[in-house]
C-alpha cells in the first residue's frame, strides 16, 4: 500500500547536515501573473505537476494572463484555472454559483485524479450576507474532470428547497486516494445532506446555535456519512459555541485529509460536545478548550487530543476562546504526523504558553496583539518541536503545509513596515505605513530549523494565499497584491522577482520554486562516510539519471517504486567500487506521476523521489 512504502522511505532519509544555513527564496523557476484578480483562495496540484488555482475578479473583467491567455467572465466573478507544470494556462472555467451583486468565490480546490473538486460561496472575510438564515456561506460543491468539464454540482439544502438559500457554510474540503471527498463547516438550522442525513442543531431560546458538521461524499457525489459536533449541555455558565476557524481573511479551518481518508479537524470546542455521536466509541468533551480530532474514512472516531495531549498549555488564562492557544490551521501528512499553527490573543496582562520544554512569553502591556507559533507532532501526538514565528506586533497565519520530508511551510501576512523571523529581519523597502499589508512565507526543516523566507510586497496590500509542496521538492506559491493609489512603487516584489502592476490595480501570481539546497557552515563539506545521491532532470520526460558516491567498495541495490509501493524496476544489484557512479532510468513507457527510489549500499540507505511528466 502507498502508506506502507511511504512510511518505509521517509523513515530512512539521508543523514542531516551539521548546520543548515537559512536562506531567502532564490528566483522562481517561473511566475505566472494574472491581472485584475483581487483574491485567489484555492490552490492544489495533481501528481503530474499541473496546478489548479481559483480567483475572484470583480465586475466580470477580462482575465489577462502573462502567457497571453485572455478569458472573459460573462456571468460570474470567480474562476478555476488549470496551469501546466511549465507555467502555461491549459484551461479556465467560470464558477457555477451566481448571486447577483453578492461577492462569490471558489474557496477550496482539491485535485484528486481523475477529478477536481471545488466549493463555492460568499467571499471569506467579507461581512456576512443577511438572509433568513442570518448568514450565507459556501454552499456548493462542484466536481470537474481534469479537462475542465463540470460533472456534478451538490448544494447544501435547508428545510425548504430554495436554491442558494442554505443554512450552512462550507469551510474546508479534502479528498482521499480513491476519490471520496470530505467536507466540514457550520450550519445554522436544519441541514439536509440526503434522505438519510438530516442534521438538526440545538436551539437556545429564539436563536439558532451555530453547529460544526463533518461529512463525506462518494466520487459520484452521494453522502457516505455525516456527523454533527455540538455541545449538548444546557448549562448557561459555560461557553456553548464551537469554532473551527478564527476570523481571518481568507479564513481556512484547521482541517485536512490524508491519502487513506482519515480526517483531522481542530479548533475550540465546548464542554459537552459529543464526537461520533451515536457510535459505541463516542467521546464527550469534559472541558472546553482546544481540540484536534481524527475520524477514519468510514466516519469512525480514531482519536481525540486536547492541547495538553499535544504538549501545549496556556498559562494564567481564563480558558475562554480568546485566551486559549488554539490550532486554527493544520496540515496532516499521510503517515499521521501533524503540523499546527496556533494563535492566542495576548491582552493587556500578557500571556505565557508552554510548548513541550519551551515557554513562549509576552509580558504585560506589550504591543503584540496575538502570539503565533508553529508545532510539529509525531503520530502519537507528542510534540517534536515548537517555534514562535515572530515577536512582531501583528502577523496573521492563514496557510500551513508539510511535505513528505517533514518540511513545514507557513504563510500569511503581516502589518507594518517590517517583521523579524528569528534572526532574519524582513523590510518592505519603501515608505513605512501602519496600514500596509505584506505577504509572508517561511519554511522550517524537519527538525524545526528556519530554512527559507519569502516576502511579497506590493504598493499597499499583498498576501500569500496558497502553498503546495510537491514530492520532488518543488514548491508552488500563490498570492496577490492590490493598490489603492497611495505612495509606493507600481510593482509587486515576490522574493527576488519583480512584477509590474498599474496604479490602483490588482494582480495575482503563481510562482514555482525549485528544491531547496542545504549547505554546511564549514565550506560546504560533506559528512564523512555518508551515502550521497543526486538525480536529474526532475521532473523528467522519458529518462533520468541517478548518481551516487561510495566511500568504499560495497554491494549496491537500487530499486524504483511507484507511489502505491509497487516495485517498477531494479536498476542496480551488484558490488561497486568506491567513488562516483551513475545509472540511467528509462521510464518512457511509464505513466506520468511520482516515483520513489531506494538505494542500499552496505548498511546505508538513501531515498528520494522523481516526477515523470510526459
Amino acid at each position: 500500500m502507498r502508506r506502507i512504502i511511504f512510511l518505509l522511505l521517509v523513515s530512512m532519509v539521508l543523514p542531516r547536515l551539521d548546520a543548515i544555513r537559512a536562506q531567502s527564496f532564490q528566483p522562481a523557476t517561473w511566475i505566472l501573473e494574472v491581472g485584475d484578480v483581487i483574491n485567489n483562495f484555492g490552490l492544489d496540484a495533481d501528481a503530474g505537476g499541473s496546478v489548479y488555482m481559483s480567483g475572484y475578479v470583480p465586475g466580470r473583467n477580462a482575465i489577462r494572463w502573462s502567457d497571453g491567455t485572455v478569458f472573459v467572465l460573462e456571468a460570474n466573478d470567480n474562476f478555476l484555472a488549470r496551469i501546466s507544470a511549465d507555467g502555461n494556462v491549459r484551461w479556465i472555467r467560470p464558477g457555477a454559483l451566481y448571486l447577483g451583486n453578492y461577492p462569490i468565490s471558489i474557496h477550496t480546490v482539491v485535485a484528486q485524479d481523475p477529478y477536481v473538486w471545488t466549493n463555492e460561496g460568499e467571499i471569506r472575510g467579507f461581512p456576512p450576507i443577511t438572509t433568513r438564515w442570518e448568514e450565507f456561506g459556501g454552499i456548493l460543491i462542484n466536481r470537474y474532470s481534469d479537462a475542465g468539464d463540470s460533472l456534478q454540482a451538490t448544494y447544501l439544502a435547508g428545510p425548504v428547497d430554495i436554491l442558494y438559500d442554505a443554512p450552512a457554510y462550507i469551510m474546508g474540503l479534502g479528498g482521499d486516494d480513491v476519490g471520496n471527498m470530505y467536507v466540514t463547516g457550520y450550519y445554522l438550522d436544519t441541514l439536509r445532506l440526503g434522505p438519510e442525513y438530516l442534521l438538526v442543531p440545538r436551539v437556545y431560546g429564539s436563536s439558532s446555535f451555530r453547529t460544526v458538521f463533518l461529512a463525506s461524499y462518494s466520487p459520484e457525489g452521494n453522502v457516505r456519512w455525516a456527523h454533527r459536533l455540538m455541545s449538548h449541555s444546557s448549562d448557561p455558565n459555560i461557553h456553548r459555541a464551537n469554532y473551527i476557524s478564527l476570523y481571518l481573511s481568507p479564513a481556512k479551518p484547521s482541517f485536512d485529509v490524508d491519502a487513506e481518508g482519515n480526517t483531522y479537524l481542530g479548533g475550540f470546542f465546548s464542554r459537552g460536545t459529543v464526537f461520533a455521536e451515536g457510535q459505541p466509541d463516542s467521546v464527550r468533551l469534559e472541558e472546553s478548550g482546544a481540540v484536534v480530532v481524527s475520524f477514519d474514512a468510514t466516519g469512525k472516531l480514531r482519536w481525540l487530543r486536547t492541547a495538553r495531549d499535544l504538549g501545549v498549555e496556556t498559562e494564567g488564562n481564563s480558558r475562554g476562546l480568546r485566551k486559549t492557544a488554539v490550532p486554527w490551521i493544520l496540515s496532516a501528512r499521510d503517515d499521521g504526523e501533524l503540523a499546527l499553527a496556533w494563535t492566542v490573543e495576548v491582552g493587556s496582562h500578557g500571556i505565557a504558553v508552554a510548548v513541550g520544554d519551551t515557554t513562549f512569553t509576552v509580558p504585560p502591556d506589550d504591543e503584540s496583539w496575538f502570539l503565533d507559533f508553529v508545532t510539529r507532532h509525531a503520530q502519537d501526538g507528542s510534540v517534536n518541536w515548537g517555534r514562535r514565528l515572530t515577536t512582531s506586533r501583528f502577523v496573521e497565519l492563514t496557510e500551513i503545509e508539510m511535505d513528505m520530508h517533514g518540511h513545514v511551510f507557513v504563510g500569511g501576512y503581516y502589518y507594518g513596515h517590517q517583521v523579524q523571523i528569528e534572526d532574519t529581519v524582513l523590510t518592505r523597502g519603501f515608505i513605512p505605513g501602519s496600514i500596509t499589508v505584506t505577504g509572508l512565507l517561511v519554511e522550517y526543516d524537519a527538525e524545526g530549523t528556519l530554512t527559507r523566507t519569502l516576502q511579497v510586497t506590493g504598493p499597499d496590500h499583498s498576501k500569500v494565499t496558497g502553498i503546495m509542496p510537491m514530492p520532488g521538492g518543488e514548491l508552488y506559491v500563490g498570492g496577490y497584491a492590490r493598490s489603492w493609489g497611495r505612495a509606493g512603487p507600481d510593482q509587486v516584489i515576490v522574493g527576488v522577482d519583480t512584477l509590474a502592476m498599474p496604479p490602483r490595480g490588482s494582480k495575482a501570481f503563481l510562482a514555482k520554486y525549485g528544491p531547496v539546497t542545504t549547505t554546511r557552515a564549514d565550506e560546504y563539506a560533506r559528512p564523512v562516510g555518508s551515502l550521497w545521491t543526486a538525480h536529474y532532470p526532475n521532473p523528467f520526460a522519458g529518462a533520468a539519471t541517478l548518481t551516487y558516491e561510495l566511500s568504499e567498495a560495497l554491494h549496491v541495490r537500487l530499486r524504483i517504486y511507484d507511489i502505491l509501493g509497487r516495485e517498477m524496476a531494479t536498476l542496480v544489484d551488484e558490488r561497486h567500487s568506491a567513488g562516483a557512479h551513475s545509472v540511467r532510468l528509462d521510464a518512457s513507457s511509464w505513466p506520468s506521476g511520482v516515483y520513489l527510489y531506494r538505494l542500499e549500499a552496505g548498511n546505508q540507505i538513501a531515498v528520494g523521489s522523481l516526477v515523470r511528466q510526459k
